[in-house]
This record gives structure tokens, C-alpha cells and sequence, in this order.
């Protein structure tokens, strides 16, 4: 039977993935494509909404991406039997040009500005499961 607190570890899986090299746009390392989309709208935070795939800043070249990820969480859901109910919200967030915080930094991290990525999921009971990590990364 399926637990709420296994979305603690889909979180944790979601985010790591999302940092990782193998999160590829266009050929292109994902982080470093979502750095560069957020220098030239000047924000420092790109957000993706996995439920009702969108992303912000807006973008339609990111429509794929957003769209790959939901696919992936629900790939998660369905792995584990968690019914679709019971989420409410799923972001992930990638904040970049933040503080260094060694809490949160993978040891295998390669040169460039921080970036801390967070996935956070909302139930219906009211519980939010959150995962974060960081990572550097560069914009092209």
C-alpha cells in the first residue's frame, strides 16, 4: 500500500535528476539552458509547475522540458500506486546565483555560479515533501 511519505523520496529523485548532465534540452546541459533563458529575462528563479505544465518565466521553448518532467513524476506515481489525488502541486524550482551552501552541494559539482535547485510537493493532507540540492553551472 502506498505511503504519502514516499514522495519525500520522488522529490529527492525528481531534483536529482533535474541537476543532473544527463537532463539534456537540445543537447545542451538542462541547468545551464534554464541559466542562460533566466540571464536574458533577468530574473534569478525559474520555476516549473510539473501539474499544470507551465513554466515561469513563460517560454514555449521550454514546453518539452516541462512536459518530460510530468511524465517522469508520473512514471513515479504509478511505479509506487500513489493515486494522482493525492498531489496537489508539484514545483520545481531552480534559483540561481545563490549563496553557497555545502549543506545542499554535490561533491561532484563542476565549476560556475551556484545554483539550488528545490522540488517541492503539496498533498492533500497538508503535508509538503521538499528535496534540495545544488549544483554550479554556467550559462552559454
Amino acid at each position: 500500500m502506498a505511503r504519502r511519505k514516499e514522495l519525500k523520496n520522488i522529490a529527492a529523485g525528481i531534483v536529482g535528476s533535474f541537476i543532473s548532465r544527463n537532463n539534456d534540452i537540445d543537447g545542451y546541459w538542462g541547468i545551464g539552458k534554464l541559466y542562460s533563458f533566466a540571464k536574458l529575462k533577468q530574473v534569478e528563479m525559474v520555476q516549473l509547475d510539473l501539474l499544470n505544465l507551465t513554466i515561469t518565466p513563460a517560454s514555449k521553448k521550454f514546453v518539452s522540458l516541462v512536459n518530460l518532467w510530468n511524465s517522469k513524476l508520473t512514471n513515479h506515481l504509478e511505479r509506487r500506486d500513489i493515486p494522482s489525488s493525492w498531489i496537489q502541486s508539484v514545483i520545481v524550482t531552480a534559483k540561481f546565483n545563490e549563496e553557497y551552501d555545502q549543506m545542499y552541494h554535490l561533491w561532484r559539482s563542476v565549476p560556475g555560479d551556484n545554483c539550488i535547485c528545490t522540488c517541492e510537493i503539496k498533498v492533500d493532507n497538508g503535508r509538503v515533501y521538499l528535496a534540495t540540492v545544488s549544483t554550479n553551472c554556467y550559462s552559454s
